[in-house]
């Protein structure tokens, strides 16, 4: 499925404010799009007035959030606990889905979504999608078994679940468990899961840098090993976007849906993976660690200054192994961290042309 699903990738546009360009067969895409054409135009997409009047009035302009992905190659070289506890759970398969999205199509993904009793239905350009539990583990993995978890503790854990004793597990000596739970207030290995588990399992906007009790709930279940059904995990989340003005989560996982249907895509503007998606070492450095020449992440204020480190023996090839990763790392690092302040410019130069058309 990945296999098929890279061949139809091609290339997308430098700016968001040109637009994103058209995909098309054996061929790079051309044309940049303009944004005032993204919307749908074709009654092709829809099977009935009311799915595009429902589309127009609360779908059209919905924010799409990043379609985040594990960097399996950085994470298969560290040691994090987390990583390890997402093994476990069956999740890197889809916490490391990458690929690219149909902005228009993912509106009206979610315009005409329905979610009952554990099957997922949708239609896009009048192509009835129905995703049971069997199909939504062949495409993705994940496990439907486990206490369907929805934001507040279920029943099979009240006896067991302490908010106290879950800040204690996952906060380190400095935290202030008094007020709001900062990420800054986790344990290095648990930020680690935090920002995982709000960029890539329950995506949000918002509130990034703060523990919800939510947040909370999932890590305390996942550190004591409690079984969460992962599967209804996704759905609470996909069906959560159905509020008004919700942000619409997991675009990358629509095109899964899209391509396993058969859903014409030949013509749609489209959106490439971008560098800024991948979840790799320069989100560890934007915590404010770094690696030190033993390969070890440690805060950058409790690294001494360079004129007081003891002075290092004759290079040696481990030595020099280590300090090749350093370097390599911290140029994935700073490829990052380019590629994100380009995203961000392209996105505000999107929003200063549409208010300008």
């Amino acid at each position: 499925m990945a296999e098929s699903l890279k061949k139809r990738k091609g290339t997308s546009s430098t700016t968001a404010a040109a637009g994103h360009r058209r995909h098309r067969p054996s061929e790079a895409p051309t044309t940049p799009i303009h944004p005032s054409l993204s919307s749908p135009q074709s009654s092709t997409l829809f099977s009935s007035d009311d799915q595009h009047l429902r589309y127009n009035s609360q779908f059209s302009s919905r924010i799409i959030l990043d379609p985040k992905y594990l960097d399996i190659d950085f994470f298969n070289d560290e040691t994090f606990d987390c990583y390890q506890v997402f093994q476990n759970s069956r999740l890197v398969d889809f916490m490391s889905l990458k690929f690219p999205y149909y902005p228009e199509l993912v509106r009206v993904f979610y315009s005409n979504l329905n979610i009952q009793d554990g099957i997922i239905r949708s239609e896009v350009h009048g192509i009835s999608m129905i995703i049971d539990q069997t199909l939504l583990f062949s495409l993705t993995k994940l496990p439907n078994q486990g206490a369907p978890f929805e934001g507040t503790i279920v029943d099979d854990w009240k006896f067991d679940y302490s908010s106290h004793d879950a800040c204690r597990m996952v906060c380190n000596d400095q935290a202030d468990m008094t007020g709001r739970l900062l990420a800054r207030s986790l344990t290095f290995d648990c930020r680690i899961m935090h920002y995982i588990i709000v960029r890539i399992l329950l995506p949000r906007s918002s509130n990034l840098a703060q523990a919800s009790k939510e947040d909370l709930i999932l890590m305390w279940a996942f550190l004591t090993g409690c079984q969460v059904d992962r599967a209804h995990l996704v759905r609470y989340r996909m069906h959560k976007a159905l509020r008004a003005n919700a942000p619409l989560p997991y675009p990358q996982l629509v095109t899964l849906f899209l391509h396993h249907f058969q859903i014409p895509l030949d013509d749609e503007p489209f959106v490439q993976v971008k560098r800024s998606f991948a979840i790799c070492a320069s989100a560890i450095t934007s915590f404010g660690y770094r690696k030190d020449r033993d390969g070890q992440w440690l805060k950058k204020d409790a690294l001494p200054p360079q004129d007081e480190r003891t002075p290092s023996p004759p290079p040696q090839r481990d030595d020099s192994s280590a300090l090749m990763n350093e370097v390599l790392s911290e140029l994935r690092g700073l490829r990052t961290y380019v590629g994100e302040r380009f995203d961000s410019l392209d996105g505000r130069f999107e929003g200063m042309n549409t208010r300008i058309t």
